[in-house]
Order: structure tokens, then sequence, then C-alpha cells
């Protein structure tokens, strides 16, 4: 079981939460898989063995099965709590026993450890306080010269790195911010139509210069003046008959042949 976290002073955080030593369990899981085993090769050697016989032989498994689960949920209920204001061990399962002592009262850290346990790296730990309490000691840590040196950096005012790695640790993950996006330049403005000064509800004239009409033979009707090339013939013969090049008679044949009318 864990640390509960309201059991928190505002402003402190946890550093370390740590169960005993796998090495703990050691030596129980090795007296469950003798008596296991011893208990199968009986049975298997013992062909004519009685029915209570084999009762027994279970039974004695299924007791060995219980002590060691048993040994493994007192494993989990020992928990040693370091925060950034106090050591905390606790330990047991109906009987539940806790030990707390404050950074500002420690004075000594000790650790000890076997040539065995230097090899699974494990040991004992022992606090010395200012008070009645003394000395406390910690069985079975993990790592204890780890621990020790934790504590030391905790009791030195190295609180406030750990502090600020905590809530670092629980603020949220920054967003990056979205790609930039690359902007396309506005289209050029539409240029209006050009307007025109004719009214549009105004009927469509076609503008004409005006011509000076030119003398007429007398009998002779006002004739239009037609465009293209056939009307700078008629013009042409218009001017040589104005100046008498030719006579009223020839101006008024030629005329007609340019026309078709003959």
């Amino acid at each position: 079981m864990s640390f509960p976290h309201k059991l928190l002073a505002p402003g402190e955080e946890v550093v370390v939460e740590s169960f005993p030593n796998w090495s703990v369990l050691a030596r129980p899981i090795s007296v469950t898989i003798v008596v296991v085993a011893a208990c199968v090769a009986i049975l298997v050697y013992w062909v004519s063995a009685p029915v209570w016989a084999l009762y027994v032989f279970a039974i004695v498994a299924v007791i060995t099965f219980c002590w060691l689960a048993a040994k493994v949920v007192t494993w989990r209920s020992r928990l040693l709590v370091i925060t950034t204001n106090r050591v905390i061990y606790r330990w047991g399962v109906v009987r539940r026993t806790g030990r707390e002592i404050p950074l500002e009262r420690v004075q000594d850290v000790t650790y000890h450890q076997t040539l065995l346990e230097r090899l699974v790296g494990a040991g004992s730990l022992t606090i010395e306080s200012a008070g009645a309490s003394g000395q406390e000691p910690f069985p079975d840590i993990r790592h204890p010269a780890e621990m020790q040196s934790l504590i030391n950096r905790l009791m030195s005012g190295d609180r406030e790195s750990y502090r600020r790695a905590a809530e670092a640790r629980r603020a949220p993950p920054e967003t990056p911010p979205p790609p930039a996006r690359y902007e396309q330049p506005p289209p050029p403005p539409r240029r209006p139509p050009p307007t025109s000064s004719v009214d549009p509800a105004a009927p469509h004239t076609a503008e004409v210069s005006p011509v000076a009409s030119p003398a007429r033979a007398p009998g002779t009707a006002p004739m239009s003046a037609p465009g293209g090339q056939l009307g700078d013939r008629l013009r042409d013969l218009e001017r040589m008959h104005e100046l008498g090049v030719i006579t009223d008679d020839e101006f008024d044949r030629k005329r007609r042949e340019l026309l078709g009318l003959e």
C-alpha cells in the first residue's frame, strides 16, 4: 500500500517511497519451494500411499502457500517514505504502526550492510534524532547508502530543488504552439468596369459627323452618302460635277452605274 498524500503538510512533497528489499522474501520462497517439492516427491515414490497421506500432504502444501502469502502481505505493508520535511516508516497489516522523524531533529544517519546484503542491494538504516527516542532502526532498506545521502542533502537545505522538481512533474506538459501558416497575399482589388457617359436608357444612335451636302443637279433627288469605297467614288463624282468637269447627263449616268440602277 502506498502512502496517502492527504497526510502531507501544505507544501510538503514526497521524495522517495520504497518497500523493503526483495531479499526479505528469499527465505519464505525457498521454504515453500522445498516443502512443496518434498510433498510431490513423496507422493511420486510412495505409490502405495493411503488416502489419508494424500490429504495430509495437500494440507501441508496449502498451509505453506498461505504462510508465503502472509509473508508477501507483510512485506508490502512495510513502507519507507522520505519527504521534504520528515522520514516516515510504517508497518503492520492488522495492527498498523507508524514512526516519523522530522528532518530538523535528525542528528546522525548510519547504514549497515553485510556482504550478502551488499550483493542484493539491501541493508539497514539507523537514524539518531534528538529526544527520548534516540536511535531509530529501519531494517531491510533498499540501497541504504543512497537513502543516507538523500537524507543528508535534505537536511543541508536542498529541499527547494526537490519541491520544484515535484511541482514540475505534476504540471501538465506544455503544448507546442501550432505551426505558423503562411498567409497568402490578398488578391488585388478588382477594377470597376469603365462607365460610359451615354445614358443606358437613351436609344442607341450612331453619331454621324455633319457633311456638307453637295449641290444637286436640278431635277435629281437627294441621295444618301453610302459608306465604304462606293461612297468615296460617289463623292469624287459629285466633286467633279461641282467643278464642271462633267455635265449633268454624265454625272447622272455615272451615278446610276455606280449604284447599279442600270
